[in-house]
């Protein structure tokens, strides 16, 4: 048989076979997408070079270029907006990080005790932000609240959670901190649950502790785990807005205003859809530098080991 007449490689056969279908249910997602998500970005990647505030006029009253970037970059409650997410998420993410896969460290075992104490421990999962948001409210005034209570049974004064604007911050970190742990824990969890037990088995063996085991085995075998965990919980405490609004309304003045609730105020509250529109693109652009600077860190961690 020549070169020439021999049959086409079985993989090959298998494309052509497969394309139509492959173009049948790929093409028609690919147009929900971009209709979904491409069109909505075009029209506010529009909305931000126009001066068009809803109140004053059902039409955009005239293109402004770049100059609602620029008035949002310089604004100082933006700028302040930027800081407080920085502290509040970079702050939240690593109590997150370490709480979650600590206890699920702890509470690891097939035990009966240890599924009670996972349950429980997940329970805040269920909660939905604004109610958990409400709840904190109630429990944290510093006058009625339960927190300051029973403070006062150990002998400490409470400070005044949300009327000062130091406290308050803690106050959004300790919420965010009490309804995210539990997906890391969750998500760690399930990781142990897939490490094989003869490696832990073989370090025993050899002489290592469990907390040495921990440390040479289990984490860096979960280390892409931790990675993705990490990145959730980076852009869902980003962008967090309900427990903030329910918490805190941003106050006590400018104090607890994230980058969330700063475009939230701009498009629902003052309708400066040109601004709202500058504003989140530019969230966007910290989210992705946010994100770059995550995987950098991820490059660095390799190219160390």
């Amino acid at each position: 048989m020549t070169v020439a007449n021999q049959p086409a490689p079985r993989h090959r056969r298998k494309w052509v076979h497969d394309w139509p279908w492959m173009v049948a249910f790929v093409v028609p997602a690919l147009f929900i997408v971009v209709i979904v998500q491409g069109y909505p970005l075009l029209f506010s990647a529009y909305l931000s070079t126009q001066d068009w505030i809803l109140t004053n006029s059902p039409s955009s009253e005239g293109f402004v270029g770049f100059g609602n970037f620029v008035k949002v970059a310089q604004n100082e409650v933006f700028q302040r907006a930027v800081r407080n997410s920085i502290i509040i998420t970079g702050s939240a993410i690593v109590v997150e990080m370490l709480l979650g896969t600590g206890l699920a460290y702890l509470a690891s075992g097939s035990s009966w005790p240890m599924r009670i104490v996972r349950t429980i421990l997940i329970l805040p999962l269920v909660i939905a932000p604004v109610a958990a948001g409400t709840l904190w409210r109630m429990m944290l005034n510093s006058q009625m609240g339960l927190t300051n209570y029973l403070l006062s049974f150990v002998g400490v004064k409470g400070p005044d959670w949300l009327g000062n604007a130091d406290w308050a911050v803690v106050s959004v970190i300790i919420v965010d901190v009490w309804m995210a742990t539990p997906f890391v824990f969750l998500v760690v969890s399930a990781g142990l649950t897939g490490i094989p037990f003869e490696l832990h088995e073989s370090a025993s063996l050899d002489g290592a502790t469990r907390w040495q085991s921990f440390l040479r085995i289990d984490i860096p075998l979960l280390a892409p785990l931790l990675l993705l965990t990490l990145i959730f919980r980076m852009l869902e405490s980003l962008l967090s807005l309900d427990s903030i609004y329910t918490l805190t309304l941003g106050g006590p003045g400018y104090a607890t205003f994230t980058m969330t609730y700063y475009i939230y105020t701009l498009g629902l509250r003052s309708f400066n859809l040109g601004l709202a529109a500058a504003a989140s693109w530019l969230f966007m652009a910290f989210a992705a530098a946010a994100l770059g600077f995550v995987f950098w860190l991820q490059q660095r961690w390799q190219t160390s080991q």
